[in-house]
């Protein structure tokens, strides 16, 4: 889609999954997702080891994971019927380590650290590039909406400093803004602990339902602030989580560790799910190869905005060809409703083979850029242990 005056992009950011693990049902939609067998009803209620040298240790295969799946068709309605619907791109995927990595890779496509900084107190800060410095760049409005710490958005200076600290707003802020239609055209919007889908510490079978149909809250908020004709919205996960995933990313760029001193893959890691829906978004299964960098390239696309100045966002693929202007697709179900699951197709699709990924592979991770046009050294501060971690049990 050409860029349009008024269009917005709206990115949900949720956390640990897969898209062997989340979404099931997509293999009779052509989606290339292996069946491991029985559908769990319920989604594990404990969180699993996923950092960097879980996952280093799963991807050399001396590490299981957590083999499950769920089904998602009950769990998550909405999100199954908004997959089938509009384009679920069952090849994409993140970094091979956790959450703080995985989050940093969608919103400027660098990671300047491999593990997570402390979640309570001091933190560093990093001067570097992100989607939101580049919508003002190209005088387009913004916004962030971060969880109740400021997690992610923290991390970047230009926005904790003034003037972008103006543009981060309080997580409960976007019901309300999106009723009243007043979100601006680049939206990142997080949720509060319990709300995210991350996997709990304390038992708590309702995880899933509850970011879920937060989600949906939001979605409809957009939808009843006239917003939807004019919406691209793209949800995704941040990491792994420490689940397993039938497809082999390709390693597009590697780091050095402890066990592989000429370096390891980073990115990628593990597919990741992400659906892309709204008023001008075609129905598809998307096969080609996608990493978090796609999001603010994407971004960038729709909207027009300049360069981002950063080689791994500038240069990569974009999901901006699946919205196209002339369409006018569905408004969802309301939160709450019963939802009738689409039929599948006859006969059952055969996923489609991506296209070899068009960049080099098996690169040495280059330096970071910054905004000051200094560098920053790539990230080798995720330690990997000699020995996997323990699958967690459940409580």
């Amino acid at each position: 889609m050409a860029p349009t005056a008024g269009h917005r992009v709206i990115v949900f950011v949720r956390e640990n999954k897969t898209t062997d693990f989340y979404f099931p049902a997509l293999a009779k939609w052509g989606a290339a997702i292996t069946r491991h067998g029985k559908l769990a009803a319920a989604a594990p209620n404990f969180d699993q080891p996923h950092d960097r040298s879980a996952w280093v240790h799963y991807s050399m295969g001396d590490y299981p994971a957590l083999n499950v799946q769920i089904n998602n068709d009950t769990l998550m309605p909405f999100y199954s019927w908004l997959a089938k619907q509009f384009v679920f791109s069952d090849h994409h995927f993140g970094s091979g380590s956790n959450s703080t990595p995985g989050h940093m890779l969608a919103i400027g496509g660098q990671m300047p650290t491999l593990k997570n900084p402390p979640f309570y107190g001091p933190h560093p800060v990093w001067d570097i590039p992100s989607i939101f410095t580049t919508a003002q760049a190209g005088a387009v409005s913004w916004a962030a909406f971060p969880d109740e710490g400021g997690y992610p958005t923290k991390f970047y200076k230009s926005l904790t400093d003034a003037p972008g600290s103006a543009n981060v707003h309080p997580h409960k802020d976007f019901i309300p803004m999106a009723k009243a239609g007043t979100l601006p055209q680049v939206c990142y919007v997080w949720s509060p602990s319990g709300y995210d889908e991350h996997p709990p510490h304390v038992s708590d079978p309702n995880y899933i339902s509850n970011g879920h149909d937060l989600v949906w809250s939001r979605v409809q908020a957009v939808i009843d602030g006239d917003g939807w004709a004019d919406t691209t919205f793209i949800l995704t996960w941040d990491d792994w989580g420490g689940y397993t995933d039938s497809v082999a990313t390709p390693v597009l760029e590697t780091v050095p560790d402890a066990l592989h001193p000429d370096g390891y893959a980073a990115i990628g890691g593990s597919r990741i799910p992400l659906i892309m829906f709204g008023g001008k978004v075609t129905q598809a299964i998307d096969p080609q190869w996608h990493s978090h960098a796609c999001i603010p390239k994407t971004i960038i696309d729709l909207l027009g905005l300049p360069a981002m100045g950063v080689p791994r966002v500038d240069t990569a693929p974009s999901l901006a060809g699946l919205v196209d202007s002339t369409l006018t697709r569905p408004v969802p179900p309301a939160p709450g409703a019963v939802i009738t699951q689409p039929k599948a197709p006859r006969p059952k699709p055969k996923p489609t083979p991506p296209d070899p990924w068009p960049g080099p592979l098996n690169q040495p991770m280059p330096e970071l850029v910054t905004l000051d046009g200094s560098t920053l050294p790539a990230p080798t501060d995720g330690p990997v242990h000699p020995k996997p971690p323990k699958t967690t049990a459940h409580p």
